[in-house]
């Protein structure tokens, strides 16, 4: 029997051995793998958007929560429009039919946004090196300065015009708008009866239409017939004339009367056939005619509480509208007092406007620090940005308005814009929209 002691050390020998070779293993394949993706290779890709501000090189290409390339250049075309140049895997292939959008990375700063691919119809053909999407197929957000350039002072102007064109419209027009009302109410009355009588009269159209079909059918069968009665008629006329000299009178004023009747008794045989055609080609309108009888009184019926609600509303429409009077007098004198105030709190306006994209991150930030509840409670978030110090490398570094560099900002503690993007704008005052029309 072995010592113990010598089979430990034969052990932890055989152990160590097993321990060195699968690490070796291990770091084999760690190497292959990284090798793989360095030698994976990617495509280039262009887009154009309407406003790209917030790219910049380096910026991550997303395809969902994956991050499939990023952005080589941001520069303007041949047709002065910003256009995007990405570099995306070859692992994520773009189709027909693809899109890019710009989105916001996270809420920091205002130059942190990302663009987001869709792959496209994986059916059609794969888009070449070098494709450019057009405008048509990219989207970016609204930026804040877009929106508060909507109310411009022509704008502002069509509004004040608006509101003082409706109150002349409506001022002194109340009892317009009664008699419009009773009239409508008495038409739609009207209407509604007729419907009813419509209704209760179908069976007898009906007949009327049958009735008339077959006199005339009768007339046109035998037309010779008829025409041989009116000349009998006119012989014994004219024989009794002549044996009462006291009808004479009386004769010779039926004469022209009778021959003229068979003229119209042969105008009639001739237009019999079209008239019988006629006839006939009514028997399907006919026949519509009793299914819409007996929908009638179902709509009659459904009409009640329309009508009754109608009627509420005219007798109470000019009540309601006399109401918006007061309304319409108190806002005018507001309305035409918005163009000083608007004027006055422009500059602030245009201020904000410059320095809008970094105003609404800080908010953003403190919204998500403060409102954010996790495993560890938004309580924590917001002590661990409290907590935060800066290292003494920038601690001790003293940068200006237009600096991009690490450090603290002298008073008045205020950059200019874009210097983020180590692109100072030094004459945006230039941009500021002139309320008064200069420019």
């Amino acid at each position: 029997m072995k010592p113990i002691g010598s089979l430990r050390s034969r052990l932890g020998l055989h152990a160590t051995r097993v321990v060195v070779v699968s690490s070796l293993v291990v770091a084999f394949f760690v190497l292959l793998l990284v090798i793989g993706r360095s030698q994976s290779g990617g495509f280039e890709l262009k887009a154009e958007f309407e406003d790209a501000r917030g790219l910049i090189p380096g910026g991550e290409v997303r395809a969902g929560a994956i991050n499939v390339g990023k952005v080589t250049s941001v520069e303007f075309n041949d047709d002065v429009v910003p256009e995007v140049t990405m570099e995306v895997s070859d692992d994520f292939p773009m189709h027909e039919g693809a899109t890019a959008d710009i989105r916001l990375g996270s809420n920091v700063g205002a130059v942190n946004r990302t663009i987001e691919l869709t792959q496209g119809d994986t059916s059609k053909p794969e888009l070449e090196e070098g494709t450019v999407l057009p405008a048509e197929e990219t989207e970016q957000p609204v930026n804040f300065d877009q929106a508060v350039d909507i109310l411009n002072p022509p704008t502002r102007a069509n509004i004040k015009r608006f509101l003082g064109g409706l109150d002349a419209a409506l001022k002194g027009r109340g009892k317009d708008f009664d008699r419009t009302l009773q009239h409508s109410s008495e038409a739609l009355n009207e209407t509604a009866g007729l419907l009813a009588q419509v209704n209760r009269d179908g069976e007898a159209l009906r007949t009327l239409v049958g009735e008339g079909e077959r006199v005339v059918s009768a007339l046109a069968s035998s037309p010779q017939d008829v025409g041989e009665a009116a000349e009998r008629a006119a012989l014994l006329l004219q024989t009794t004339g002549n044996r009462q000299a006291e009808l004479a009178q009386s004769v010779q004023i039926l004469g022209p009367a009778l021959a003229r009747g068979r003229e119209l008794l042969d105008e009639l045989a001739a237009a019999t056939p079209n008239l019988i055609t006629l006839v006939r080609g009514l028997d399907p309108a006919v026949d519509e005619l009793g299914p819409l009888a007996r929908i009638l009184p179902a709509a009659t019926d459904s009409l009640g509480p329309f009508l009754a609600q109608t009627r509420a509303l005219v007798e109470g429409g000019p009540r309601d509208l006399r109401r918006f009077a007061p309304i319409i007098d108190a806002a005018f004198p507001v309305a035409s007092k918005l163009t000083p105030t608007i004027e006055k709190a422009s500059p602030l306006a245009q201020e904000l406007r410059v320095y809008a994209p970094e105003t609404i991150a800080f908010f953003q930030n403190f919204g998500a620090a403060a409102g954010s509840y996790d495993r560890v409670g938004h309580m924590m978030n917001v002590a661990a940005g409290d907590a935060q110090t800066l290292p003494l490398s920038t601690a001790g570094n003293v940068i200006g308005p237009d600096d991009c560099t690490p450090g603290l900002l002298e008073l008045p503690y205020i950059r200019f814009p874009g210097t983020l993007e180590c692109q100072p704008w030094r004459n945006y005052e230039d941009s500021f929209i002139d309320i008064d029309g200069g420019g």
